[in-house]
């Protein structure tokens, strides 16, 4: 490796250390007990900062209509749930502010809204988000534009430590560190693009992962919304309607909705730990679960490469070929490809299927149950040290 390589990583892993003690002081915030489900709704941009810049509006504005349509939609529904914004008014909120306010809150989800920019006039659709290292080119480049707000903001280079949102470097970062609530991200966002895409219309860009500083500093599953092209003169005309702004706002809702009744009325679940989160038990009576149980008392990993609120035909086309397995957990069907007890050889066939399924990631079963990934791997790694 070159010298400028490996400046790179060393400069990376520098981050990741600075990272964990701000990340562990928020999981102790956001792991006291608390009646209310708390979701955080972050407006994009705002005050200075208008975001992408349509023919007739700034994004900034359609980001904050669509966000207070979605509060009030959630307030109605279910008004136990508690609401709490990053902004309220025409205001700059910094990225790592954003994300301080959602993790000091204790908050149980997080919720990003935008509005899609692109060089091309004719990119168009909606799509959202999960935190990754870049699942697209595509993905990636909305990902720099969107961290770029940081070079306005004062102090930007001892903030976020020399991210630098140009440079590709930069973004190792988000190869070596995953979302902790990772397959709950996944899971609301398909929840929440199937409602866009359902009462929009819009043409349907899926989900995807990229390398978002603002997911990147949260500490509860997070997704960013983007609603639409404001660059495209189709899209702009839908999102900046009023018409429009209700029909995205009552799709990322329903996604919302279906979210938090699996989820979020289970107190003693929004109670445990971010890790215990990863244990969860079966809980609907329904569910099915055709996880291979390996070896009596030993870990078994499967890549898990999509979620459907439907059953899919073994010829899906949208399994791309494979033969895959699935099990059903809180009303979604999730499949999986390959198996094995040993860690890196399921690390293999993921990177194996990463071209054509790059969201996958690494769950894992034990004695037939799910349980969190990282646990599988220290129990595997204490047999093996065991076993020698």
């Amino acid at each position: 490796m070159s010298i400028r390589g490996l400046l790179a990583r060393f400069t990376i892993t520098f981050l990741i250390l600075l990272a964990v003690p701000a990340i562990a002081d928020a999981q102790k915030k956001g792991d006291k007990k608390k009646k209310d489900f708390i979701v955080v709704i972050d407006p994009g941009h705002g005050g200075v900062d208008p975001g992408a810049l349509g023919r007739k509006t700034k994004e900034k504005d359609i980001n904050m209509s669509v966000s207070k349509l979605l509060a009030s939609m959630i307030k109605e529904k279910h008004p136990e749930v508690k609401v709490v914004f990053t902004r309220t008014t025409d205001f700059k909120t910094p990225l790592v502010e954003r994300a301080n306010i959602a993790n000091n809150a204790g908050a149980d989800l997080f919720i990003s809204i935008h509005s899609n920019a692109s060089k091309s006039r004719t990119a168009n659709g909606c799509e959202t988000f999960t935190l990754g290292a870049g699942s697209s080119a595509e993905a990636k480049a909305a990902a720099m534009y969107e961290n770029e707000v940081i070079l306005s903001e004062d102090n930007f280079e001892d903030i976020y430590k020399g991210f630098n949102p140009h440079s590709s470097e930069s973004y190792i970062i988000f190869e070596l560190i995953r979302n902790h609530d990772m397959e709950l991200s996944a899971e609301i966002a398909q929840l929440v693009q199937e409602g866009m895409v359902k009462n929009s219309k819009l043409q349907n860009r899926g989900v995807s992962s990229a390398g978002f500083l603002v997911l990147h500093r949260t500490v509860m599953p997070s997704i960013l919304v983007e609603l639409g092209f404001i660059t495209n003169s189709s899209d702009e005309n839908f999102i900046a309607s009023k018409e429009g702004q209700k029909k995205l706002a009552k799709g990322i809702f329903e996604g919302f909705s279906k979210y938090y009744e699996r989820y979020g009325k289970r107190t003693e679940q929004r109670e445990q730990s971010k890790e215990e989160r990863g244990k969860r038990k079966e809980r609907s009576s329904g569910d099915e679960v055709s996880a291979h149980k390996g070896e009596e008392g030993r870990p078994v990993f499967k890549v898990q490469i999509l979620a459907s609120s439907g059953k899919l035909a073994s010829n899906d086309s949208r399994l791309k070929g494979l033969k895959a397995d699935h099990y059903k957990e809180n009303g979604m069907y999730k499949y999986t490809y390959g198996e094995s007890c040993d860690y890196n050889e399921i690390l293999k066939i993921k990177r194996d299927i990463s071209t054509k399924f790059k969201e996958a990631f690494i769950i894992a079963f034990l004695n037939g149950k799910k349980i969190n990934t990282q646990e599988a791997v220290r129990i595997s790694n204490r047999e093996q040290s065991t076993e020698n």
